[in-house]
């Protein structure tokens, strides 16, 4: 038992060091542009899927609450949050496209949008994408792979890769991704 304890710190604290040295300028410039964004009076929509979706539902809590310290709302959405609609677009088989209807119902004119792709099925994911890239706003997305994932294109400004496929280590990894994202723009705004 040992060992396997000691082996997930390892790999943890590896891939912790690997993201930090490799991914620093994108999530530098994505914090930044999530600043500029926020002060222009936008907004972030935050997606994921799998099982960082309720990483991607954490993040959002935490830009309109707060990480340590009382700030005004920083004004981010996570979409899929509406139970009643994925439900009853599951029911009807069109769960490929409870994200987009989502979205649709927002009717942001000034938004962001950030995907957490855990390496599964990302059929919502690419056609909320595709969407939103339609409507001339800017996508980036936080991967299991940045190199393997089928939602990397043209259309995405910037990739944070996890570089896992490991699922306990994405749920390692993207907490401590979103969490960095938080505090950086946070600084950016507000000089803490």
């Amino acid at each position: 038992m040992k060992q396997k304890i000691s082996a997930a710190c390892s790999q943890t604290v590896a891939l912790l060091e690997q993201f930090c040295r490799e991914q620093d300028r994108e999530l530098v410039r994505l914090s930044k542009q999530l600043a500029a964004l926020f002060a222009e009076g936008g907004h972030l929509l935050i997606a994921g899927n799998g099982s960082l979706q309720l990483v991607a539902q954490q993040l959002a809590s935490q830009f309109s609450f707060r990480l340590s310290f009382d700030r005004p709302v920083l004004p981010a959405i996570y979409l899929g949050s509406d139970s009643v609609l994925s439900g009853r677009m599951i029911e009807e088989g069109k769960s490929d496209q409870s994200l987009v209807r989502h979205y649709r119902a927002l009717n942001s004119s000034q938004h962001l949008l950030l995907l957490f792709n855990d390496g599964s099925t990302p059929t919502a994911l690419k056609n909320l994408r595709d969407e939103v890239v339609e409507n001339g706003q800017k996508v980036a997305l936080v991967s299991y792979d940045c190199n393997k994932d089928p939602l990397q294109g043209d259309s995405i400004e910037t990739c944070l890769n996890l570089a896992t496929n490991s699922t306990p280590r994405q749920l390692e990894l993207a907490p401590f991704v979103g969490h960095l994202l938080c505090e950086l723009v946070e600084s950016e705004l507000f000089g803490c």
